[in-house]
């Protein structure tokens, strides 16, 4: 064998091995990244969420066996579905874009896959939830986002789209919206898009709801008891007010959930006043005497007990001197209803 055929056959079989080793299949696992944790970016939506270790890891497991062949080079191409950020420390480490079902970005080059990778299941670790309370739904549903989470800190009252919403109910029964109601605890799940209004406005996918706030349930059911007790004295009222200043069981956003509650189910002007607030602001005639527009409730020696689900109480109701009625309450939760038993009714 000459020389030149000699040479011939050794670029021959260099080509070969580069040739090999450029088509050769690549594993995210064989880069055997030390990361913490997982940042998912839409490149849609324009939106990020920073995956905690247990969705890291479930993201990772995932990916990590898909084998990928060496395409072309991505460096000066654009656009992807989603990008990968691989976290350490808070700083990122790696990035892979996945620019379709069947192709990455990484490390300036294009990957291909056999395999179909499912971008439904990457969209849904996109999706943002929080916990949230109802503090309206006559117009539309707005909510108070949980004090620790991020939502609150772009507004503390949020006003949710719900046109193609999917809401469940505790069981995970799928209900209409007319099934939340004021005061309920609901986990919303959205993508992210929050507009910077007032309130800030959100497009919920997904509402379920947590619980019912029992004890607001419990305070409605006792002061409708008594608005139902001598009827006369809610003659042509336009205003309840309530005394709530003995009430240690119930937060302020409680009685302002409380409130509202009542003004939907009366259509009445609802505030929280004192006797003497009411006399001051005339609202009680000069001999304090005669509430003309309205009636005053006083709930005192409130006693709520949450394992039995007991409520115990004093209430009157208050429309005039020879116009009140009162009595001592005790108000049991059935799993169903509250149930009310009084004693030491009065009149005047």
């Amino acid at each position: 064998m000459n020389r030149r055929m000699f040479f011939y056959l050794f670029i021959l079989l260099i080509s070969g091995i580069l040739a090999g080793c450029t088509n050769k299949n690549f594993t995210i696992e064989g880069v055997k990244l030390k990361y913490t944790n997982i940042e998912v970016r839409d490149g849609t939506a324009g939106t990020m969420v920073s995956l905690d270790k247990e969705q890291s890891e479930g993201l990772y497991n995932y990916i990590k066996k898909i084998e990928f062949k060496k395409d072309r080079t991505s460096e000066k191409s654009t656009g992807w579905r989603y990008a990968l950020d691989f976290m350490a420390d808070g700083k990122v480490i790696d990035t892979i874009m996945l620019r379709d079902e069947s192709t990455i970005s990484y490390r300036d080059n294009f990957y291909k896959t056999d395999v179909s990778m499912d971008l439904d299941y990457i969209a849904s670790l996109c999706k943002y939830v929080f916990n949230a309370v109802v503090i309206d739904n006559d117009n539309g549903l707005l909510v108070r986002p949980d004090v620790d989470s991020n939502e609150f800190k772009s507004s503390d009252k949020i006003s949710v789209g719900t046109n193609n919403t999917i809401i469940y109910d505790e069981n995970k029964k799928k209900v209409d919206l007319d099934e939340v109601q004021i005061g309920d605890s609901i986990k919303i799940t959205y993508n992210g898009i929050i507009m910077e209004s007032y309130p800030a406005q959100i497009a919920a996918e997904y509402i379920n709801i947590l619980e019912s706030n029992l004890l607001i349930s419990g305070y409605i059911t006792i002061i409708d008891e008594i608005y139902k007790e001598d009827s006369g004295l809610n003659n042509d009222i336009g205003m309840i007010a309530l005394n709530l200043t003995e009430i240690e069981n119930l937060s302020e956003e409680d009685k302002e959930i409380l409130l509202m509650k009542l003004y939907n189910t009366y259509g009445l002007e609802v505030k929280e006043s004192t006797y003497e607030q009411l006399l001051k602001e005339g609202l009680i005639t000069e001999k304090g005497f005669y509430f003309p527009s309205g009636i005053l409730i006083t709930i005192s020696n409130s006693e709520y007990n949450e394992s039995k689900k007991t409520l115990n109480y004093d209430i009157k109701k208050w429309r005039s001197g020879l116009g009140a009625v009162g009595y001592k309450g005790k108000a049991e939760f059935n799993g169903e209803k509250w149930i009310i038993s009084k004693e030491n009714m009065w009149m005047s």
